[in-house]
Order: structure tokens, then C-alpha cells, then sequence
């Protein structure tokens, strides 16, 4: 034992040289992994086929949009930091923020989602009625008896009696009629001839009694008056009313039957007052009976009633159906189909297709692979098999969502929000849109701007300070210049300032910054106040006086539930008044605003211009009114052809020649002339929107043109219309209906009346 214990080699320790070498080889070893690491994983990658994992990252780093992990409504155009927690911000797909809708194509199976292809076709507006079946007031004919008598046999005895032209109806006896036989038999005896006026009057005579000419020749060859004589049916039909019994005395003028021909009938039915433009005399009508299955009849519209009722307000129609048969009874319901062709080729979709939020149309198009774009629609009117024309918003051949649509509506709204909120034309940033108005700034005009300015500069660089030292003071002294500003009268504006009501709001807001106590509640104002204040920059331009350029930045994290604020400063580094120190440099977009070059003219011509063209148009209020009646009409005919293009000019001139016309006529008639004027500030360029202001502009004129005196009355035609379907009245030129609110029936209203008449006869044609 003690030998083997000997024998065993006892190892030696590791020296600690030997340690040091192995680990400085370690080191090495890890060092050199990391500093080849990128160009192995690249050449790996070159050999290595694409896979799809690669691709998705591949479309992630085009995106455009920036999202932090812990913060996701953080969303940002370029990549960086997040500037609440500074992480790296991750990219996001931009179409999520399109608008449209992707689902998985088996959860659109499971959804039960159809689709149906848009075409084009005629547009046929079909009307469902219940209507009457009545007698043909044309075809209803009376028997009166022209002799007295007494009925001694009754041939048709009830009523409901089919009758035919030349059938017996009652045997009459009467002395008269005995006395007529009696002369003509006479007069024949004695001269048989054709030529005897005797023999002629005595024939008449008993014509004049209904007597035929076959019971006169009876007569004639039996040489003896018959006591009675029967007195035949003019007329074919069924006898609908009976007033004579056997035994019964006639008297002269006396109605014995009236008789009705079935063989056409007409049909009554009512129709709601806002239907009649859709049904004209001759319309193609279907019609059929509960009560006998399977059978149809055609008829045609033969006449509109020109009245209705006025607790209804329903109009009778008046339709024509042949009735060969004897199916149709009077006194019938019927349901009643009537068709009016409007057009032969319109864009129609299934009407379940479309929802209706009240304020706005909207249609899902099916784009494929379980894609689907939520799309803005205007409709017209509703056709047969249940489908609506489409004016504007879908196009021939693309599939639209006719069922299950609203599970996917709420993702879409969704998804249009952001799109908006990351759209730089979207309508939470307006004064984007806007577009300078004024091609050159008077001096004067120019000062006050930059005064303007240059105070809220001052405002917004001692926010970014993150002081409040001098703010109160400047937000007053802003208030003031601000009304030094709207005193200013603009050349060609004259009613800027009441246009553009952003001058206001904007002194409101610097009032409210003097009155704040903590920095917080006043850069919420002076959001407010940057939002109005950059608006009517845009408008203006920055003056050409203005020291540096003028920018406009764009906060995405101050008040991010409404889609950021703006401000403006003057360019060089970004100085965010909203967060201060925390977070100076945080912007997302940055703009030059435009700017506006000074006018030559020392003296603002706004002094001296407006006065000398009112000094000239004060002369003849006719004119004036005159102005205003054409400047009108001009507007009214622009909107027929669906356009503003050239609304612009005959609005400025109406609102112009209201405000002059004002000041030279009685008071009574003033205050008209300015509800004219008021109505006619017309501010939106959005078609839908001003025929929406069309309607009170065009009821101030027809209240002042009733109000004219005759030697303020100009020669013009003009009509008042009224239009049911949009229930709205308005003023044109001609007789010929141009309907302004609807131009897709341009014909559909009414004159009422004549407001102005010309003399020149030709104008009314």
C-alpha cells in the first residue's frame, strides 16, 4: 500500500505565468470575435439566401414612421430618440396609417364579408304605391228621357246590367210621342215623296225624341201609331245607376240610367309631394291585384292633379289601364308600380353598400388579399332592385362590401384618425391650407405686423427659457398691438378683419397669458395664440421688412391628443416654448412662411380708394341694387355648372354694392340691404358648404327685392323657385328651372313668383 502511494506522480501547480498567458489568449480570442463579427455576419449574409424574416425588416426600415416601445403614441417622421425616455425609436409601417383595413382572407370567410362588383346601367326611379280602381270619367254616360211619359215595360230592370248600343230599355207611353206618330203618318199619306217639308218635320221630331230610324220606318210600314214606343240604349256598358221602375212617370230632362264603359279604366293613387319629380304624364305603371295572382297590367300615367292636400300633402295621380276582360272593378286596391326612366347610363352600387353616418356616405372597395379602403361616396337617388347611383367616390368595376362592412368600420376610423394626425394637409392643421390673400402690404400695415411679431417672439423665447419674468407684460402689450393691427384698413379687403375672425381669438389667447399665474397654463394659451397668429400670417405673409426669416414648427408631443401644436420662431436652432429645457428641441416639421413684399405707395391706398369708389357708386342706388341682383344671378348660375371657379369676383362685387347700398337708402330698406350683405360673407371654398350659405343668402335677397321701391327696381327678370326636394328657395334669371342646390336634377322645382320684371320682352325667353 505504502508503495503504490509512492509510485503516484503528485502534479505540479500551474505557475502563474502560464495563468496570465491563458488569459491575455482569452481575451484576445473575444476581442477579435467582436471586431470581425460585422463583416462575417455581411459575408454570411451575401452567401446566405433572403429569407423572410430579412424581407419584413427589410420593409420595416422603409418605413416612414417612428414609434417608441414605451411610449406608442409617440410618432415621429425620422428615426432617433424618443424624447420622453429617450430610446431608439422603432419604424412602423405607413400603410397602417392609410386609412385601410387589412384582415386575414379566413377570418374575412369567417365573417361572412361579400363583395359586389360596381357597374353601369339606366336609372330607373321606381315609385311603390297602393292605389283605386275608378271609373274612366270619360267613358260614363246619362239616359235622360226628353218627353214625358209612363214606362209600361221595363227591359233592364237592375243594376249592374250589361247593356249594348240599340237594346231595348223601357217601353214609354206618352200622349206627345202618340201625336208625333199620328203627324207623320198623316204627312205621309198625303205626299210620300222625300221632298215634302212636312213629311221631314214630323221625321225630326221623333228623332228629337230618341225615337230610331229603324221605329220610324216600323211605323211607316204599319201605317199605325203604336201606343208605346221603346226607348233604346245610345250606348254601351253596365249600368251603374237606375232611377225608373215599371209603371213609373217620366218627366222632360229627367236621368232614367247612367251607363258605364268599362272597357278602360283608371286608377287613382297618391304620391308624397317630394316624389313628384320623379313621375311625368306617359311614365310606363305595372299594376297588380292581391286577389289575382301571377297577373300583371300595364298602364301608363295620364294626369298629374295640380293641387294636393294640404294636411297630407299628397298629390293624386291619375293612371290608365285597358280592362278588355272586365277584371279590373271600380272600387279595386291594386298595388301600383311606376317607372320613370332618368337616365341611360349612370354608375350604380348595391345600396346595402353604403353607410350612412348621418353626415357623411361611406363604401368599404375591396382591394384583394383581405384589403379594404374605407371611401368617401356622394349618392343620388335610389333605383329598382334596390341599388343608388353614384355621383362621385366609386368608379365602374371595383368591388365594394355589401355585407359585413361594420366590423370593419371601427378599425377604419381608427386608421383615418392617424392619418390625419400624421397628414401635413390634414384639417387639424388648417393653417396649412391656407394661402396668402394680399399681393403686397402697405407700410403701415407692414409696422404693425412685425410689431405684432415680434412681441410674441418674445413671448415664445421666454417659454423656452422656462421663465415667466416678462411674459404678462408682453401678452399685454400684444393685446394692444393687436388692436393697432385691426384698425388698419386693407386696400380690396375691406372686410378683412371680419372675414378672418383669427386676429380676435388670437387677442383672447394673450389676454388669457397675462392673466395665467404658472408657466403651465401659459404655454396652453399660447398655443392657442400660435395656432390663430400663424393662420393670419399665412393669410398676410411675413412682411418683407421683417428681420430674418420667419418658420413655423410643429410639436408632436404638446397637447398629442389633438394632434400637436405649432408655433413660430425665428429660423436657427429650435427653441420649443412648450416643454423649455426638458425638451428643446423636440419638433417633427418645420416651415418658411411666406413672405409679402411692401408697396411703393407711402400713403396706404385703402385711405383714399375705398372713399373715391363709394364717393362715385353713392350717385344711383339703382345701380347699386342693380350690382347686387346680377352679382347674384352670377353666383347662382356658377353653382348649376357645380363649380366656384368663378364665384369669387361676383361675391366680392355683391358684398361691396350691399355695404355702399346701405348707407343711401331709408332705414327700413338698410337693414335688409345688410342681412344681404352678412349672408353674402361667404367664407368656404367647399361646394357642399356653400350651397349650405347659398339658402340664407338667397332669402335676405328675395326679402330685400320685395322691399324695392319701383325707382330702385332694376330691369331684370326675376323668379323666386322653390325646389321640394331640398326644400330651399332661390332666385334665377329665366323661366327655365336651374336648380342650384341640386344639379343633378337641374330641372326639379317651381316658380312661385315674380320678383322683377323687365321690359326688354326677349330677356324672359
Amino acid at each position: 500500500m505504502n508503495t503504490e502511494q509512492d509510485n503516484r506522480k503528485i502534479p505540479k501547480s500551474i505557475s502563474i505565468k502560464w495563468l496570465l498567458i491563458l488569459v491575455i489568449v482569452f481575451l484576445l480570442a473575444i476581442s477579435a470575435g467582436v471586431y470581425f463579427a460585422k463583416p462575417i455576419n455581411a459575408t454570411v449574409a451575401k452567401l446566405t439566401p433572403t429569407s423572410q424574416t430579412d424581407d419584413h425588416d427589410h420593409q420595416a426600415g422603409d418605413a416612414t414612421y417612428y414609434t417608441c416601445g414605451m411610449h406608442p403614441w409617440i410618432i415621429l417622421p425620422k428615426a432617433g430618440t424618443c424624447p420622453i425616455c429617450q430610446m431608439d425609436l422603432t419604424p412602423l409601417d405607413p400603410a397602417k396609417f392609410s386609412g385601410e383595413v387589412s384582415i386575414d382572407p379566413v377570418i374575412v370567410q369567417n365573417m361572412g364579408i361579400r363583395t359586389q362588383t360596381i357597374t353601369r346601367g339606366p336609372l330607373v326611379k321606381t315609385i311603390n304605391t297602393v292605389g283605386t280602381v275608378a271609373y274612366n270619367e270619360t267613358l260614363l254616360r246619362d239616359v235622360n228621357i226628353k218627353i214625358a211619359g209612363w214606362v209600361e215595360k221595363l227591359h233592364v230592370d237592375y243594376l249592374g246590367a250589361q247593356v249594348k248600343q240599340g237594346d231595348a230599355l223601357f217601353d214609354l207611353y206618352s200622349p206627345e210621342l202618340y201625336a208625333a206618330q199620328q203627324e207623320y203618318l198623316i204627312a205621309h199619306r198625303a205626299n210620300g215623296d222625300k221632298d215634302n217639308p212636312l213629311l221631314e218635320s214630323a221625321r225630326t221630331r221623333l228623332q228629337y225624341f230618341d225615337i230610331t230610324d229603324q221605329q220610324i220606318a216600323n211605323l211607316q210600314a204599319s201605317e199605325k201609331p203604336s201606343k208605346t214606343l221603346s226607348i233604346q240604349s245610345p250606348y254601351s256598358g253596365v249600368v251603374i245607376a237606375k232611377h225608373v221602375n215599371e209603371g213609373m212617370k217620366l218627366d222632360a230632362g229627367m236621368q232614367v240610367f247612367r251607363i258605364a264603359d268599362l272597357s278602360k279604366i283608371w286608377v287613382i293613387v297618391t304620391l308624397y309631394e317630394y316624389q313628384l319629380p320623379y313621375i311625368q304624364t306617359g311614365n310606363k305603371v305595372t299594376m297588380s291585384l292581391p286577389y289575382i295572382p301571377g297577373h300583371t297590367f300595364e298602364g301608363s300615367v295620364v294626369y298629374i292633379y295640380p293641387y294636393l292636400d294640404t294636411k297630407t300633402r299628397e298629390v293624386q295621380v291619375r293612371l290608365e289601364f285597358e280592362n278588355p276582360d272586365g277584371l279590373l272593378k271600380p272600387g279595386m286596391f291594386a298595388n301600383v308600380t311606376l317607372e320613370n326612366k332618368l337616365a341611360s347610363d349612370r354608375i350604380l352600387a348595391p345600396r346595402e353598400a353604403i353607410i350612412d353616418t348621418g353626415e357623411r356616405q361611406v363604401a368599404f372597395v375591396a382591394l384583394g388579399n383581405g384589403r379594404f379602403q374605407p371611401r368617401d361616396v356622394m349618392t343620388g337617388i335610389q333605383t329598382q332592385n334596390d341599388e343608388v347611383e353614384i355621383l362621385q367616390g366609386l368608379s365602374e368595376g371595383e368591388n365594394v362590401v355589401t355585407s359585413g362592412q361594420f366590423l370593419i368600420d371601427s378599425e377604419a376610423k381608427i386608421r383615418a384618425s392617424l392619418a390625419r394626425m400624421l397628414d401635413p394637409q390634414s384639417e387639424k392643421n388648417p393653417e396649412k391650407q391656407a394661402q396668402n390673400v394680399l399681393s403686397s402690404l402697405i407700410p403701415s400695415l407692414a409696422n404693425a405686423i412685425n410689431d405684432v411679431l415680434k412681441t410674441y417672439l418674445s413671448i415664445g423665447d421666454q417659454l423656452a427659457a422656462d421663465s415667466t419674468s416678462q411674459v404678462t407684460d408682453q401678452a399685454q402689450k400684444l393685446a394692444k398691438q393687436i388692436d393697432t393691427l385691426t384698425a388698419q384698413t386693407i386696400s380690396g379687403h375691406e372686410h378683412f378683419w371680419h372675414e378672418h375672425p383669427q386676429i380676435m381669438d388670437a387677442k383672447t389667447a394673450a389676454i388669457q397669458i397675462s392673466n395665467a399665474k404658472e408657466i403651465k397654463t401659459m404655454r396652453q394659451h399660447f398655443a392657442i395664440l400660435s395656432i390663430n397668429l400663424a393662420a393670419l400670417i399665412q393669410l398676410t405673409g411675413v412682411p418683407a421688412t421683417f428681420a430674418g426669416t420667419l418658420d413655423q414648427l410643429h410639436c408632436p408631443m404638446f397637447r398629442d391628443d389633438q394632434g400637436g401644436s405649432h408655433w413660430m420662431q425665428a429660423s436657427g436652432d429650435v427653441r420649443n416654448p412648450y416643454f423649455g429645457a426638458s425638451m428643446l428641441k423636440c419638433f417633427d416639421t418645420q416651415d418658411t412662411l411666406p413672405v409679402t413684399p411692401i408697396s411703393d405707395s407711402t400713403v396706404p391706398a385703402a385711405t383714399t380708394q375705398p372713399a373715391e369708389k363709394e364717393h362715385a357708386m353713392s350717385h344711383d342706388p339703382a345701380t347699386l341694387v342693380t350690382h347686387i341682383t346680377d352679382s347674384y344671378l352670377a353666383i347662382q348660375h356658377q353653382l348649376t355648372l357645380e363649380t366656384l371657379d368663378e364665384v369669387a369676383k361676383p361675391l366680392k362685387k355683391l358684398n361691396n354694392s350691399a355695404d355702399m347700398l346701405a348707407k343711401h337708402v331709408d332705414e327700413k330698406l338698410a337693414q335688409s340691404v345688410k342681412a344681404v350683405s352678412e349672408a353674402a360673407a361667404i367664407k368656404t371654398t367647399d361646394i357642399k358648404a356653400f350651397r349650405d350659405a347659398f339658402a340664407p343668402l338667397s332669402d335676405a335677397m328675395t326679402a330685400m327685392l320685395k322691399q324695392l321701391p319701383d325707382d330702385l327696381k332694376p330691369d331684370r327678370n326675376v323668379y323666386l323657385t322653390y325646389c321640394p326636394m331640398v326644400k330651399k328657395h332661390w332666385l334665377q334669371g329665366k323661366k327655365e328651372v336651374r336648380n342650384p342646390y341640386a344639379p343633378y336634377m337641374l330641372a326639379c322645382g317651381s316658380i312661385k313668383e315674380q320678383l322683377l320684371k323687365s321690359d326688354d320682352k326677349e330677356s324672359e325667353k
